[in-house]
């Protein structure tokens, strides 16, 4: 009784429309999700030296507006049903990183960490989310506990590059065995990879052969 009534609250007060254009009972619907565009690069570049990424990879543009509107409410709205429509774009960019990276078919995805503050306060972690659609679609192994941030860094979001570095690092820790093999490691927005170059750095320190990275968006 009290799930029907809250489920009808919901409706009433908060009812789910497409963010994109406002169609009714769904978040992201087909015609919105097909006019957005992918990242037309193959790889990016990381601007750091050195970079601990092998290869560096983005789905989509940030320069959408609609995009920047999803990746908001997945995070901050904490709309957590949005990380299939993300999820989405990610598989269709692994697809095309496939035909070159066969290596990736045997991967370790690694969503890139939270704090446990942060993740509490989120209630999720969205790259781990995102993770975990890829891993069931690629039939690839994920370790979600590979990595673990083990120190609550400052939001990085206004940092210039250089202070983004030294905010982040000595963040990560290896928790396990990593020696000899390849990861992707997975996040939802990258902007200068400073986040992904230290976690791949820690990783290749542990030992890892190959780190590579991959991102709905960079902004």
């Amino acid at each position: 009784m009290f799930k029907k009534i809250k489920a009808l609250f919901l409706d009433i007060f908060f009812p789910i429309e497409c963010l994109g254009c406002g169609l009714p009972d769904k978040w992201f619907c087909e015609q919105c999700f097909s006019q957005l565009s992918l990242n037309k690069n193959f790889f990016e570049t990381i601007d750091f030296f050195p970079s601990y990424l092998d290869c560096f990879f983005i789905a989509s543009d940030w320069q959408q507006k609609i995009l920047q509107k999803l990746i908001h409410s997945y995070k901050y709205n904490f709309n957590r049903e949005l990380a299939e429509i993300l999820g989405r774009l990610l598989i269709i960019k692994f697809k095309h990183i496939l035909t070159v990276y066969s290596e990736l078919r045997e991967v370790t995805l690694l969503p890139i960490p939270l704090h446990k503050k942060r993740k509490a306060w989120r209630g999720f972690n969205q790259a781990e989310l995102l993770a975990e659609i890829l891993a069931e679609n690629f039939n690839v192994d994920l370790r979600g506990d590979l990595l673990k941030r083990i120190k609550n860094t400052k939001p990085q979001v206004g940092l210039k590059s250089l202070k983004r570095a030294e905010n982040i690092s000595g963040a990560f820790q290896v928790m396990g065995e990593a020696r000899g093999q390849t990861f992707l490691l997975l996040d939802d927005v990258v902007t200068t990879g400073s986040t992904m170059n230290e976690c791949a750095h820690v990783l290749k320190q542990a030992g890892a052969d190959k780190v590579y990275g991959l991102a709905v968006a960079r902004g």
